[in-house]
């Protein structure tokens, strides 16, 4: 009897689809940012600052209008400091970059934290 007989269709279907999921999640991790929703956060498409640069927000324990409202208050302490705030208004900010061949910066998500609020977003050009 031959190996294939014996494990038959279901094991190579099985295979089949393990290795698509196992490539295209791969090819996917290796892209650059995609607009995640955590879990236990809201969605704020209409949460935009600096033009349009910031975008792609959600909030955990907070509401889209203070995801916009901090977002604009960012964009202008970044407009000032010529940098990416780590803390502004009691929340402290941590900020995950994407960067190209080249190693410049073209894509950015901010998580910002006060006590149990969060404002998440990205900085995209």
């Amino acid at each position: 009897m031959r190996v294939s007989a014996r494990l038959g269709r279901p094991f190579w279907v099985a295979t089949a689809a393990a290795l698509a999921l196992a490539l295209t999640t791969g090819a996917a991790a290796a892209e650059g940012p995609h607009y995640v929703v955590p879990p236990g956060y809201t969605r704020c498409p209409s949460a935009k600052a600096l033009g349009g640069f910031f975008k792609w927000a959600s909030v955990r324990r907070a509401t889209c209008r203070d995801a916009a409202s901090f977002m604009r208050a960012y964009g202008a302490a970044e407009a000032v400091r010529r940098s990416m705030p780590r803390r502004l208004r009691g929340y402290t900010c941590d900020i995950r970059y994407w960067r190209n061949a080249e190693g410049d910066i073209y894509a950015s998500r901010h998580a910002c934290h006060r006590g149990s609020v969060t404002i998440r977003f990205y900085g995209m050009a």
